[in-house]
């Protein structure tokens, strides 16, 4: 039996769209079906009028963002987990900067570490809160300017109010990029410009937090027990 039958999803560019649904309803292979880590069986993922193929695939990879909910910190200092990859001599510290304020940890880096940005979070980050290193992973995804940014529960270890005030900072750059995101927590998406439910692989309904709260009984339900 297939996990998705007969799905048919249209995102358009530079809008924050939210995937929610019960575990188990089909968010995460949804997701790994869109940025090309597993082939669909029958079906086509067609971006920009072109379908996504082995040839091309990695093309489009190059342009994603993916912050997932385990954040890989490395043992070295806030800039190159941030910068990640990058060459020393080629991080632009403003793009960092702005960065960490988009991610909401900005303040944090530079009133409470020892170092600043130079700090080194010791290793596997084990200086940092889950939280803390939930923000580095979102300022590093920012760093890299995609033009696809997937959080993949990426704000679960997070407080709803900074949770809420990294929401609001990525809405103001969502004309710049795509935002596709899976919550469990509803508060999370309440900003979208779509939201699709999930259900057994199937697309219940989709439309904005307000539409659905009045007319769908189940993410109604969801709100209710999640909030």
């Amino acid at each position: 039996s297939f996990v998705f039958d007969k799905l048919n999803i249209s995102i358009k560019a530079n809008t924050t769209v939210a995937f929610v649904g019960k575990t188990g309803s089909g968010k995460t292979t949804l997701i790994d079906l869109i940025i090309g880590l597993l082939k669909p069986i029958e079906g086509k993922l067609i971006i920009d009028d072109k379908e996504i193929n082995d040839f091309n695939v990695r093309n489009w990879q190059n342009t994603i963002s993916y912050v997932p909910q385990q954040v890989y910190i490395s043992d070295d200092s806030i800039i190159n987990n941030i910068a990640f990859g990058e060459d020393q001599e080629k991080i632009n510290f403003e793009a960092v900067e702005n960065a960490a304020k988009v991610a909401n940890i900005h303040d944090f880096i530079v009133n409470e570490m020892s170092k600043g940005y130079q700090t080194k979070v010791g290793e596997r980050g084990i200086r940092l809160s889950g939280g803390q290193r939930q923000r580095i992973g979102i300022a590093r995804a920012i760093y890299l300017r995609p033009d696809v940014l997937v959080l993949d529960e990426a704000t679960s270890a997070l407080d709803n109010i900074t949770e809420r005030m990294i929401m609001e900072a990525l809405k103001s750059l969502n004309k710049e990029m795509t935002i596709i995101i899976i919550a469990h927590r509803l508060n999370t998406i309440r900003q979208c410009d779509v939201i699709y439910v999930l259900k057994n692989g199937k697309i219940k309904d989709s439309g904005s937090y307000d539409f659905l709260n009045q007319n769908n009984d189940y993410f109604k339900e969801m709100t209710k027990n999640i909030n």
